[in-house]
This record gives C-alpha cells, sequence and structure tokens, in this order.
C-alpha cells in the first residue's frame, strides 16, 4: 500500500473515531441537560398518555385534553413502536413532549419512561383510547388534594371492569359532552374508597410516587400492572378512590383488541405472573402492622443485607436502611432496583467486596448462635422463611421474593415456635418491580 493511501486510510479512522467520541460525548451532555431541566417540577399535572398504533384515538384524545383542561398540565405520549403513522404525527406537534420506541415494551414499560420524562407535582396516566370531558381534571385534583391519604384517584367511565363502571344512554361522543357538562360536578359526598383502580386513569402525587416507585414490567403488553400498583399503593397506607363526581370516556382497550387472538394469551401470562408475585395480598391488609403505621415506602419492604444496583454500574451493599458502594464488586451477582428506590436509602461509605463476602458468610453460610442478629434467615416451623430486620421478623410474602432477592440457596436457622414469642412480627418482605430500561 503506497503512502498516500495509509495516509487517507489513517486520516479516515481518525476522523470517524473522533466523530463518533464527540457523538457520543455531545449526546450524553446533552442527554443529561435534558434530564436535569426536565427533573424540576413544576406546579402541574404531568398527562402521560402510552400508545400502540390507533393514531385517531390517540388524536381525538389529545383534541379533548386541549379543549377541556383549564389547568397548567403537560402532555407525554409514549409511543410504543406503531406502525400506522403516530411517530410522524407526535414529530409533527410542537406542544407534546414525546418518546418512540423501537420495540413494543408494553403498558409498564410506556408508563415508566413517562414518569421518568414528568415534571408536574402530580402525575396522571392516560389510555390512548379515552376522552376526556369538562372540568375532569379540577376535580380528580380536589379529590386528590383534599386528603393526604388519597393514593390514587379515578373518575368513572361507560367501559370498564369493576366499580368505576356507570350506565349511560348516550349514542355519539357530542351527546357524550353534554352528559359530562351535566355530571362532572365536584361533590365530596361522591367520593368511595376502593380495594380496586384500573389503570385507564390515575392520578397521583409526585411524592407519593417517590414512595411507590415504578410500575412491574415483569407485567407484558398489558393487564394485571394497575392491580399490582394500587396493591402496593394500599400496602403504604394510601387509599385508592373513585371521584364518582367525575366521568370520562373510554373506548375500552384497543390496544389491546389489535393483538387478535394473542390477548387471552398475555392476559394468562400476566395473570400468573401477579400470582406468583403475591401470596395472600389482601390478607396481610387486615394486618395491626398496615393499620397502626403510615409513611411506608416500597423499598421499606424489601429485606437487608443484600447486594443491590441501580440503572448505573455501581453496587451498593443495602444494610440497615443505608447503602455502601461496593469496590471491586467485579462478579457479584446484584439485584436490579430502581433509581427510586435506591434514593431512599441513604448513601453510606464504601466498603471493599472482601468485606461484603465475609458479612454475608457471616449471616448466610452458617447458622451462627444469635438470632436476633441483623439480617438473620429464620425458617419458622410452618416452613415460611423470615428474615431479622430492623428488631423484627419479618416473613418473605412467599419462595418467589426469597428467590428475586438470591437468598433462597442459603441455610434459613430453623426455630421453635416458644422462641418466636419475644419478637413482634413486621411487614412482609416482597419482591421489587422489574425494571427492564437501563435509564429508570
Amino acid at each position: 500500500m503506497s503512502k498516500m493511501a495509509y495516509r487517507r486510510d489513517g486520516y479516515n479512522d481518525g476522523f470517524a473515531k473522533g466523530y463518533n467520541k464527540g457523538y457520543e460525548d455531545g449526546f450524553s451532555a446533552g442527554r443529561d441537560a435534558g434530564a436535569a431541566r426536565f427533573s424540576t417540577p413544576f406546579a402541574g399535572t404531568s398527562i402521560i398518555i402510552p400508545t400502540y398504533n390507533q393514531l385517531e384515538y390517540l388524536q381525538e384524545c389529545i383534541e379533548s385534553i386541549t379543549k377541556h383542561t383549564l389547568e397548567p398540565y403537560e402532555l407525554i405520549v409514549i409511543d410504543n413502536a406503531s406502525d400506522d403513522g403516530t411517530a410522524a404525527y407526535l414529530q409533527a406537534t410542537r406542544t407534546i413532549r414525546y418518546w418512540v420506541n423501537k420495540e413494543n415494551l408494553g403498558f409498564a414499560g410506556a408508563v415508566n419512561q413517562g414518569l421518568m420524562l414528568a415534571r408536574g407535582t402530580t402525575l396522571l396516566i392516560l389510555n390512548n383510547d379515552s376522552v376526556v370531558t369538562p372540568h375532569w381534571l379540577s376535580n380528580l385534583l380536589t379529590c386528590l388534594h383534599s386528603n393526604p391519604q388519597f393514593g390514587i384517584v379515578g373518575p368513572v367511565t361507560n367501559y370498564i371492569s369493576g366499580e368505576q363502571l356507570i350506565e349511560t344512554n348516550y349514542s355519539d361522543i357530542a351527546e357524550m359532552q353534554k352528559f359530562s357538562e351535566a355530571y362532572n360536578r365536584s361533590n365530596t359526598s361522591r367520593w368511595t374508597p376502593t380495594s380496586r383502580l384500573t389503570g385507564f386513569c390515575m392520578l397521583l402525587r409526585r411524592e407519593d410516587f417517590r414512595r411507590l416507585g415504578y410500575f412491574d414490567e415483569g407485567f407484558e403488553i398489558g393487564n394485571c400492572e394497575d392491580d399490582d400498583y394500587g396493591l402496593r399503593a394500599r400496602l403504604l397506607g394510601l387509599q385508592l378512590v373513585i371521584a364518582k363526581d367525575t366521568f370520562i370516556h373510554h373506548y375500552g382497550s384497543v390496544s389491546m383488541k389489535s393483538l387478535n387472538g394473542g390477548f387471552d394469551q398475555v392476559y394468562e401470562k400476566n395473570l400468573a405472573f401477579y400470582a406468583n408475585k403475591w401470596a395472600d395480598p389482601h390478607g396481610m391488609l387486615s394486618l395491626a402492622w398496615q393499620r397502626n403505621k403510615k409513611g411506608y415506602r416500597t423499598s421499606d419492604f424489601y429485606p437487608t443485607c443484600v447486594i443491590v444496583r441501580g440503572p448505573g454500574p455501581e453496587v451498593y451493599w443495602l444494610e440497615n436502611g443505608n447503602r455502601y458502594p461496593i469496590n471491586g464488586s467485579g462478579g457479584v451477582q446484584a439485584v436490579r432496583v430502581s433509581q427510586v428506590d435506591l434514593h431512599n436509602w441513604q448513601l453510606g461509605e464504601a466498603i471493599p467486596v472482601e468485606e461484603v463476602k465475609r458479612r454475608i458468610n457471616a449471616l448466610y453460610a452458617s447458622s451462627g448462635d444469635h438470632l436476633d442478629a441483623e439480617g438473620r434467615l429464620i425458617r419458622l416451623p410452618d416452613g415460611a422463611v423470615c428474615q431479622y430486620k430492623g428488631g423484627k421478623m419479618r416473613r418473605f410474602i412467599n419462595k418467589h421474593a426469597l428467590s428475586f432477592w438470591k437468598l433462597d440457596h442459603y441455610e434459613a436457622r430453623h426455630v421453635a415456635e416458644q422462641e418466636l414469642h419475644k419478637y413482634k412480627e413486621g411487614p412482609p418482605l416482597i419482591s421489587p418491580p422489574v425494571i427492564k430500561a437501563d435509564n429508570i
């Protein structure tokens, strides 16, 4: 090869590397700057709309929001790889913040992306096949802010399962809006606590989102993730409330119906995931610990003395409500938690991986002499496994939770019934939501 050819190839290679490095650095800096800007809350509502195809429904939904929402709000649309022109529509808008996925991440994944982008002091999740109505948001906000124990608020509608369904007799959207104008009169006597809210329209405070965390992306495409989220809210002592003074129209599951024969398969799979995740959730909600103490966070239902990681490469040892960065953590298995959960633990001093391994061996690889050592695993006479945490016995809700935290292969110390009387039983230990995105 001639010197000229070597020089040309060297120039091209250097240019390509320099360009790519500059692009990566610029993109990273822009992303971080954008995230910093949009992480600053504003006194309004972030309306998050996950969408998959069905562009005409999305357009009608957005038009109704524009027409009937007087309160401060921002619109965030997350497109789950639609192939019907949705991306082009969003790119042509100037008032909508949006993200277009390369693949369908499902309802939970898209909602989580919207929550990550949201800046509002209140957060609202809305199906793309909804049509909002006069006073809809003001009524929901009035209900939500009337009581600090109201955690998630939803309206009534014409097409839904459960208590949020009401009978209607309108024949078109024009008649529906006339019906809603008369129906949507704020009335405290029509606010009804419930055990279940559907995810077609859910309003919550930002501070409660920080306690609850993200939706569980273990639920594929859609269905059951709203039940899971509502249950977690109730575990924290928050109430689910139906604002029966507020009606919005819902065409009903248009994205799910587009799956055709795949709908039943997805639903059955999600039901199985829900059943595997939870044992007797409604039984837990009647226990004294849940009634008498408020202010829980989802992370309070996680075990201690475990290894966790967030969206970044850092790995932490979790103990006594603190997270300690692990130096030299290569090869250590960590449980993925969300950024929200991670920030609910205080940051401590870094510790070497050798010290983490020593603590694991002392707690889990030997039976030990002390039942009340923080993090000790204990097997009850009925076969259930508990962990001693914060002076209380904390029962793993089921084998799934024990396995999720990578503690199922350790031998728990067997104890007799009479040994347990001096210990109080605290809240159960559950698995965290599945998080698939790298930046959540």
